[in-house]
């Protein structure tokens, strides 16, 4: 590797046009040929990137209020790192998706789940657009991946499926809340899409 020693460049970084990259590695600089970044845009890649972009825009919005974005903060305390950033760490980690996805009422389905919050504080939450119900089995989630958890009777609606943070709780408030629910989402690799978690039944 190529190194050198200059009184007028002693700390010198990024790119000079397409050609040459400078850095540090371990307090010494260095620097190499420019390569464009391999990015053949797969549809596992965008399935991904579209699981960030779901996960970074739910917590958007749900983060207006002051007080939970406190409580998430609160909650990362121990990680040394920030409330967004544990919640799309937990969300990028957790995969959550039902079968059947929609039938005739009353309609039995089973929700299978990778669970990447801590199992301590992990919950399954259940949302019929208006109502939150929390539907955690009494022995809590299970390690693992692919884990099940049969709900059934769902009446006629649309219901979104959520691995939530049963934990995270602002001063008053009791779970289920909507703030700590987390993702609703299964990156699909075969369309490149990010699948939601959704049954409806007519």
């Amino acid at each position: 590797m190529p190194k050198w020693k200059s009184p007028l460049f002693s700390d010198i970084r990024n790119a000079i046009g397409d050609n040459v990259v400078f850095s540090t590695w371990k307090g010494r600089p260095f620097f190499r040929s420019y390569v464009i970044p391999a990015n053949p845009n797969t549809l596992k890649q965008q399935a991904q990137r579209a699981n960030s972009t779901d996960l970074v825009k739910r917590f958007q919005s749900i983060m207006a209020d002051p007080d939970v974005l406190a409580a998430w903060n609160e909650s990362a305390l121990p990680y040394l790192i920030s409330g967004y950033n544990v919640f799309v760490k937990w969300g990028r980690k957790s995969v959550i998706s039902v079968s059947p996805s929609s039938g005739s009422a009353p309609l039995d389905v089973v929700v299978t789940y990778t669970c990447g919050i801590p199992l301590a504080r992990a919950k399954l939450f259940k949302f019929d657009g208006t109502d939150w119900t929390d539907i955690t089995p009494v022995g809590g989630l299970e390690a693992g991946e692919d884990k099940t958890v049969e709900v059934d009777a769902l009446a006629a609606g649309t219901y979104y499926f959520f691995l939530a943070d049963g934990d995270t709780l602002v001063v008053g408030d009791s779970t289920p809340m909507a703030y700590q629910a987390i993702t609703k989402w299964k990156p699909n690799e075969t369309t490149g899409a990010d699948d939601e978690a959704v049954t409806v039944s007519s």
